[in-house]
C-alpha cells in the first residue's frame, strides 16, 4: 500500500509541475549535439521542476506548446513541439538549448525550460505565428566578460550566463509591444533596447528596464 501511495504522489507531482517526459523527437536536426544530450536532458528536467508563476502553470493544460526560432548568428532554424499532452519533451528542449548556444565559443548550456514556456506565452499574447529571431541566448562567462568590457549595459551576473535569458525580436511585430506584453505578464525580467530593436526576457525575479 505504501508503494501505491508513493506512486500516486509522484504522479500528482508530475502533473502539478509538468515534468512528465517523453523523448520521441529525433536528434537528426543537430547531430553534433548527441554527445551532450544526456546532461542537457537532466538539466532541463531540474529547471522545469520549480513552478515559475501562475501564468506559466496554466500552460500545462494546453495540448501542445510549439516554438519556431531562428538564430541570427548561426542561421539555424528550429520548429519543434517542446510540450505535448502534459509532458515536456527533453529531446526538443535539448535541441532548443543547442540552438541557443554561445555562438562565439560553441559552448552549450541547458536552458531553463520555463524560458520556452514564457516565450510561448508571449507569442500567444501577440497572436504571433512568425518565427522568433534570436539575438542572444546562452553566453559563456568568457563571452560575457568580453562583452561587458565594450558595453556597460552587460551585467556581470547576467542571466544569459545561467541559461535563463534570451534576447529576441519578431519580424512584423513592434518590439515595444513585445516589451509591453512582458510587463503585463509580470513574469521574470523584461528589458527593452530601442536602438538595437530587441527585447530581453529571463526567468529571474520580476523587474524591468
Amino acid at each position: 500500500m505504501l508503494c501505491v501511495a508513493c506512486h500516486a504522489l509522484l504522479v500528482a507531482l508530475q502533473i502539478f509541475w509538468g515534468i512528465r517526459i517523453t523523448a520521441d523527437l529525433s536528434m537528426r536536426t543537430f547531430p553534433r549535439f548527441r554527445a551532450q544530450r544526456r546532461n542537457l536532458m537532466l538539466g532541463a528536467l531540474a529547471s522545469s521542476f520549480v513552478p515559475f508563476s501562475q501564468a506559466l502553470a496554466g500552460l500545462t493544460t494546453y495540448p501542445e506548446l510549439r516554438l519556431k526560432l531562428y538564430n541570427l548568428h548561426t542561421t539555424e532554424t528550429i520548429d519543434t513541439v517542446f510540450w505535448q499532452e502534459g509532458q515536456y519533451n527533453l529531446d526538443a528542449l535539448a535541441q532548443l538549448s543547442y540552438l541557443l548556444r554561445d555562438h562565439r565559443t560553441g559552448a552549450v548550456k541547458t536552458m531553463d525550460a520555463r524560458l520556452f514556456s514564457l516565450l510561448y506565452l508571449v507569442n500567444t499574447k501577440l497572436n504571433n505565428k512568425n518565427t522568433v529571431s534570436v539575438i542572444s541566448g546562452y553566453r559563456s562567462a568568457e563571452t560575457n566578460r568580453k562583452l561587458a568590457t565594450r558595453n556597460s549595459g552587460v551585467a556581470s551576473n547576467s542571466y544569459h550566463i545561467k541559461g535563463r535569458a534570451i534576447d529576441i525580436r519578431i519580424p512584423g511585430k513592434d518590439t515595444k509591444n513585445l516589451r509591453d506584453v512582458g510587463l503585463k505578464l509580470r513574469v521574470g525580467g523584461v528589458g527593452y533596447y530601442e536602438r538595437s530593436n530587441f527585447a530581453h526576457f529571463d526567468t529571474g525575479p520580476y523587474r524591468h528596464w
